[in-house]
């Protein structure tokens, strides 16, 4: 699980935030209470809590929101006091009825996300959002149903992070072939399909969420197959 840290000219930007510490998670014994040294190791990358200015969640699954929040004073608080915490209005209506509902297994919405909109650091936008002249959210619906992917545009080319929109490289080759934890399965194989098809040979650089590397979508025999950076 990969959180990308972006820095443009304007904006230090960290895409996803993981699984969190501390977080309650029984049914996931790999993640339950966990401790582990994600703040150490931003703070190695050069970045503290209080130097981001955006944090953007491609979509609000456990292990992409978990340090939106830490445990501080008895209760949940922003980890990052400056950031704007930017996702899809789409995606945090859906999971706050969801959550709501008893129909969220993690608990995460109550503790990684509604402590940040209750403390007005939620930004609800579309999928198309700009959040500065190099970033942009993309829609990419499948996996849930507010994913974005977010397009970065320098002077040396293209990225795209995208989030789960494919979580093994076999996806690359196969993209009819859905996750599980798919929202809408059929969805989220169209939706791959076409960014399969427009990123194939363009040089674009591709970050999906849970591939070791990032890497090129490349044509080959008459398919794709994925080739890390």
């Amino acid at each position: 699980i990969q959180t990308w840290i972006v820095r443009t000219p304007r904006t230090t930007v960290l895409i996803d935030t993981g699984v969190g510490n501390g977080k309650a998670r029984p049914d996931s014994p790999a993640w339950h209470l966990r401790q582990g040294a994600w703040l150490e190791d931003l703070a190695a990358a050069g970045i503290t809590p209080e130097q981001v200015d955006v944090v953007l969640c491609t979509h609000l699954h456990v292990d992409h929101v978990g340090w939106n929040t830490r445990w501080a004073d008895g209760r949940w608080v922003p980890t990052f006091p400056r950031a704007r915490y930017v996702f899809a209005g789409e995606e945090w209506e859906f999971w706050r009825w969801e959550a709501a509902s008893g129909r969220e297994p993690y608990g995460c919405i109550a503790d990684s996300v509604v402590p940040v909109v209750e403390a007005g650091q939620a930004e609800l936008v579309p999928t198309t959002h700009a959040v500065d002249p190099w970033l942009t959210l993309e829609p990419s619906r499948g996996h849930t149903p507010g994913h974005a992917s977010v397009r970065l545009r320098t002077r040396a080319g293209e990225a795209v992070f995208a989030g789960d929109l494919m979580h093994r490289t076999v996806q690359v080759a196969e993209p009819g072939w859905s996750s599980r934890f798919c929202w809408d399965p059929r969805a989220a194989a169209v939706t791959r399909r076409e960014f399969v098809e427009r990123h194939a040979d363009s040089g674009v650089l591709v970050l999906p969420a849970h591939f070791p590397r990032p890497g090129y979508v490349v044509r080959e025999g008459g398919g794709h197959r994925f080739v890390p950076a």
